[in-house]
């Protein structure tokens, strides 16, 4: 068996069974939000609010100015950390990463372009300007699968230069998988 077989026997189920990017297993059901831990020295925080419109819509506003420059992934960071509600409390799940800020906002993972629709928010950020975010609301199709089910906490902890925060955004949601009869 030369090269070429074994690449056609690896790329033929890509073939034959199309890969959808979008999960389907799981819907989140969203709890409430918070802006905390703002740092006044870094940003100027107009408005850091969430709306719960029903059951199922939660939006988050922010409005801000920056009060330094974040030029590229260097200089801006995103930690994003999970917590899962064990025990009567919230406890460090399987989920912590790290990314650039300007990445971050240009990912299009996690359905960040939907969420980062009503938004002016693009690197670089300048000092004195103006960023908003408006409805900010994720959506389960494009997480990760086989999230185990039940309440979590997602921890988004924007850092300047890796070492201060600016602020942090704590959403705290639901994850359900519906009930198959067979």
């Amino acid at each position: 068996m030369n090269i070429y077989n074994i690449q056609v026997l690896i790329v033929l189920p890509f073939l034959i069974f199309p890969i959808d990017c979008t999960q389907n297993l799981y819907k989140l059901v969203p709890e409430h939000c918070e802006v905390k831990n703002v740092n006044r020295s870094l940003i100027d925080l107009k408005i850091g609010k969430c709306y719960k419109l029903s059951r199922t819509e939660l939006y988050l506003n922010i409005s801000l100015y920056m009060r330094v420059d974040i030029p590229n992934d260097r200089v801006g960071q995103v930690l994003i950390t999970g917590y899962q509600f064990r025990s009567n409390e919230y406890r460090k799940g399987p989920i912590e990463f790290m990314m650039g800020l300007c990445s971050f906002l240009l990912s299009k993972d996690f359905d960040i372009p939907h969420m980062f629709s009503n938004s002016n928010m693009k690197c670089p950020m300048r000092r004195g300007v103006h960023y908003y975010v408006y409805k900010l609301s994720p959506n389960a199709t494009n997480m990760p699968p086989l999230i185990p089910e039940g309440r979590w906490m997602l921890q988004l902890n924007f850092l300047y230069l890796n070492r201060y925060t600016m602020g942090s955004v704590e959403w705290y949601s639901g994850v359900e998988y519906p009930i198959i009869l067979g």
